[in-house]
């Protein structure tokens, strides 16, 4: 009886020594597409009105150069393209999607049954939120993902548009790469939970960096950064910073009144115009 005991577990070790050795093929390399185009951006934002408009053509087809990384943590989720007419947001509701949408990389959307929705007159594609705060959510099932938003070509990165003031700003800018020029620093604070602390000298502040006298809820364990800047017209921009980005512990590294070109993805919030950096690096003393 031992000695069929033992045979029968030597037989079942080969068995799995065998099926451990197995070679799998990899998976196939993505294939890029080559597509085109049939709208811009500009006249797909367009067809927003009132309220989140759910998209029933399944002719759409837009296409945009990407813009923004989270490589550097101060995106999360989602990433910016743009075309020759402006920008826009696509919330798809993965993490490291720098690894998969590079800068400069062509991105295509068929946008049928998704969402195009307004948060405080910034527009982005992706689910009808349920949450009535919200106009849209991630896109985070794979299948749907795979059949709506398709990777083309590497190209080369957009170039930032300078914006010296208030006036040089459109409505195309917003969603779009932009350079603000000779803009003084006029200090900064954090913003957790609706309450605003300053002054806050850092680009904003992390996890660990939060205290006892911060105000917190369960849902926010870190707080945005707004740092303000000041254009030649006294238009103030506000520098808004993920409190898990990679240099939200950094110092800004200006005094009160010294001039900066800050390099970002211009947004707003109602009429402020705010700017979303991709990384610290993009802001230097102006020239």
């Amino acid at each position: 009886m031992k000695i069929k005991t033992t045979i029968l577990s030597i037989a079942a070790l080969l068995l799995f020594s065998l099926a451990g050795c197995q070679k799998y093929d990899d998976p196939a390399p993505y294939k890029l597409v080559e597509m085109n185009s049939n709208m811009t951006i500009m006249e797909f934002k367009a067809l927003h009105t009132t309220g989140p408009l759910i998209i029933q053509r399944d002719d759409i087809v837009l296409g945009g150069k990407v813009i923004s990384t989270d490589k550097y943590g101060n995106f999360y989720r989602s990433f910016y393209i743009q075309d020759e007419s402006g920008g826009i947001e696509i919330k798809i509701g993965t993490t490291g999607l720098y690894n998969t949408y590079n800068i400069g990389q062509w991105v295509y959307i068929k946008p049928y049954d998704l969402c195009l929705g307004n948060y405080y007159g910034m527009l982005s594609i992706g689910y009808r939120s349920l949450n009535p705060r919200y106009e849209t959510a991630y896109i985070d099932v794979p299948g749907i993902i795979n059949e709506t938003i398709f990777r083309g070509q590497q190209s080369t990165p957009v170039l930032p548009v300078a914006i010296f003031t208030a006036y040089d700003i459109t409505t195309a800018h917003y969603g779009t790469l932009v350079t603000i020029k000779n803009a003084a620093y006029m200090g900064g604070s954090y913003y957790l939970n609706q309450v605003t602390v300053a002054p806050w000298d850092k680009w904003a502040k992390k996890p660990d960096m939060i205290s006892e006298d911060d105000v917190i809820s369960e849902d926010m364990d870190y707080a945005y950064g707004e740092q303000r800047f000041q254009m030649d017209d006294g238009t103030t921009v506000v520098v808004r910073t993920s409190g898990y980005s990679r240099f939200a512990d950094l110092t800004v590294p200006f005094q009160i009144g010294e001039k900066a070109d800050l390099t970002g993805i211009l947004t707003r919030y109602n009429n402020v115009p705010q700017l979303i950096l991709n990384t610290d690096t993009d802001v230097v003393p102006a020239l």
